[in-house]
């Protein structure tokens, strides 16, 4: 809401793209050899999506599943505070132990 009013009123452009600094600067500050983000793919259509925002989004509507003992809740908003943390190892084995599918489809993710 407050984005949409400050675009309208303030007369401003959203840019949604995938990149809109240069290669150099992110290689630079350090972007390029620090962060991995891993992906994983839905085994019939392609698709791909971040691990770690696939995690989130799947253990934060578990978390407000009618049903989920406090205890879970407990252990899954600990997994949440820790997403940025996971290696590639940690992540799939999360992914697996919650039952992560694809999004979109429901398909198994490898």
């Amino acid at each position: 809401r407050y984005q949409r009013r400050e675009r309208v009123e303030e007369n401003k452009l959203e840019v949604e793209c995938t990149m809109l600094t240069p290669e150099y600067v992110l290689k630079a500050s350090g972007h390029v050899d620090r962060f991995t983000d891993f992906m994983v793919k839905d085994v019939k259509t392609g698709d791909c999506y971040r691990a770690d925002h696939l995690l989130e989004g799947h253990l934060e509507k578990a978390i407000e599943a009618k049903g989920c003992s406090e205890e879970k809740k407990g252990e899954m908003e600990a997994v949440l505070r820790q997403t940025d943390n996971y290696g590639l190892e940690q992540i799939g084995e999360l992914l697996r132990r919650y039952g992560c599918k694809a999004p979109a489809t429901g398909n198994d993710l490898s």
